[in-house]
């Protein structure tokens, strides 16, 4: 049965269910791209797909979902290289430049040689790199794998850890709306300085933990955008929360502004 959220805000692709698993699902394919958000966008048309060590090509990627701790000392040149990498980039000190004719010589991908070279530009300084990585949670993952299918197909009765909505500008809008309507504060939805894929992995499950669990809206990651952009659309971004949110939120749905003149006059638009 669709969700009523999804009816209510026509959304362009299925709720999406994420969890932790033991095993894949039999019907997993094995994909290993190098952006894990192509696997994303796989299970927004329909596809089950599951990550664990060795399915994505990109380093961060086991951290991102939760997976593993932060490693930058097994980034390519270590701790150091990877924080210029998100910063002002490695190919303005020996080291670094070692590390690129390394790359080259083994024959990395242009786009990853580019970026480790002049740095993503992400933080201004390797400092300020460091300090966001103290504040990045830390969380026991309940399985190897995180498997991400549509929430439809999950099998009868078992609840998600987190489920996964893929939102143009005005859903989101309505989705911030939602998450805060039956509750006290003003800060039910948080947008954290992330990658993509800790965006709908790691921070969501860590907030299933907390006492009043909030939502998270991601792929405001620019490398995630700019594999996703054609595949999903370049308005789209993710708004992820905890199942017992969730089902706050469909529980909420039909008496809420969803059904009243606000929303409905700027849908009419």
């Amino acid at each position: 049965m669709r969700s009523k959220i999804e009816q209510a805000l026509s959304l362009r692709f299925p709720p999406l269910a994420v969890y932790y698993d033991w095993e894949p699902p039999a019907e997993a394919e094995d994909h290993h791209p190098l952006c894990s958000m192509l696997l994303l966008a796989r299970a927004a048309k329909g596809e089950t797909v599951a990550i664990t060590e060795g399915t994505c090509g990109c380093p961060g990627a086991l951290e991102g979902f939760g997976l593993a701790p932060a490693c930058p000392e097994n980034f390519p040149g270590g701790t150091e290289c990877f924080l210029r990498f998100l910063s002002v980039g490695n190919d303005s000190w020996d080291k670094g430049r070692a590390v690129i004719s390394k790359m080259i010589e083994e024959g990395a991908p242009k786009i990853m040689i580019t970026e480790f070279a002049e740095g993503e530009g992400f933080k201004k300084s390797p400092e300020l790199v460091d300090q966001w990585l103290e504040e990045i949670p830390a969380i026991e993952p309940q399985g190897s794998y995180v498997v991400i299918r549509p929430l439809e197909d999950l099998e009868g009765g078992k609840a998600p850890a987190v489920v996964t909505l893929l939102a143009d500008p005005d859903q989101l809008a309505a989705l911030v709306v939602l998450a805060n309507y039956a509750r006290p504060g003003i800060d039910n939805v948080r947008i954290p300085f992330c990658a993509g894929c800790a965006s709908i992995a790691l921070y969501p499950f860590d907030e299933t933990r907390q006492p009043r669990p909030r939502a998270v809206v991601g792929l405001t990651d620019i490398s995630a955008r700019f594999y996703l952009g054609k595949l999903l659309g370049r308005d789209i971004v993710s708004f992820s929360m905890p199942w017992r949110l969730f089902q706050e939120m469909e529980a909420n749905a039909s008496e809420s502004f969803l059904s009243r003149f606000a929303w409905k006059t700027m849908t009419a638009r």
